[in-house]
């Protein structure tokens, strides 16, 4: 199954890897369409690519991505354990905010990445994956810590690992977060055993932005999508196992 999954998400990177949609295209050094375990029942969503991402290609492969990955750790988690990716595959020049009509333009890529993937979780980090997700203008303080579900998924809005970085007493309240993650994990079938999901009306957030709409959204959108034809992937198994790895799937 999790070999169906990587080929699926393989021929999508090549699909969209080409997308000229929107104004970052054009100021873009890298595509950087995500990567962990194509099986993961844990993604984490991120705001955009910052440069170092940009000039790898990569997810979270800075500062902020030491963090997270320390933040994995502590919960017995490396990168090939989860999957990572952002709202945005290509980044604002200067590192500014995401647009709305970037956002709005994006999100179908990253709506096909969880179809794909069909995590358990989905850990939403700062404002605009939160918001995103959970289709809501509250704030990331006031999500932060609860536990969501939207369809079958839980859903657990967390601050942006890279808040650490200019408020340390933070990395605090992220290891609380990402021990909860673990617990309900581990009591994904035994629901029983841990505190229930948030009402997603107190909050003003309907859940139907990404999740409960995606296969409308995805439907409808896949036609538009502006992007060169891929190469022909090589089927021979270390050739196979060496684009996986270019590509950070597992």
């Amino acid at each position: 199954m999790s070999e169906d999954k990587r080929e699926k998400l393989k021929e999508f990177y090549f699909q969209i890897k080409g997308c000229m949609e929107c104004e970052l295209g054009k100021t873009r050094t890298n595509f950087v369409f995500g990567s962990g375990n194509s099986g993961a029942e844990i993604v984490f969503i991120g705001e955009a690519p910052g440069r170092n991402e940009d000039l790898q290609g990569k997810p979270f492969v800075g500062q902020a991505g030491k963090i997270l990955d320390e933040l994995l750790l502590s919960i017995g988690f490396n990168r090939s354990d989860v999957f990572i990716a952002n709202v945005l595959k290509c980044r604002p020049p200067e590192n500014r905010d995401p647009k709305l009509e970037e956002i709005n333009i994006c999100k179908k890529y990253l709506l096909k990445q969880i179809e794909i993937i069909d995590p358990k979780i989905i850990c939403t980090m700062g404002k605009y994956s939160t918001q995103l997700i959970l289709n809501t203008d509250t704030s990331i303080t006031k999500l932060r810590g609860k536990v969501f579900r939207v369809e079958n998924r839980m859903v657990l809005p967390i601050n942006h690992p890279a808040a650490v970085l200019y408020t340390p007493s933070r990395f605090g309240i992220l290891k609380e977060d990402f021990q909860r993650i673990k617990t309900i994990l581990d009591n994904y079938e035994n629901p029983g055993n841990i505190s229930s999901p948030c009402d997603l009306a107190e909050t003003g957030a309907t859940g139907s932005f990404g999740l409960e709409a995606a296969a409308n959204l995805l439907s409808d959108s896949n036609s538009g999508i502006s992007a060169e034809k891929g190469p022909v992937v090589s089927t021979e198994p270390d050739l196979q196992k060496s684009k996986n790895e270019q590509l950070g799937l597992f």
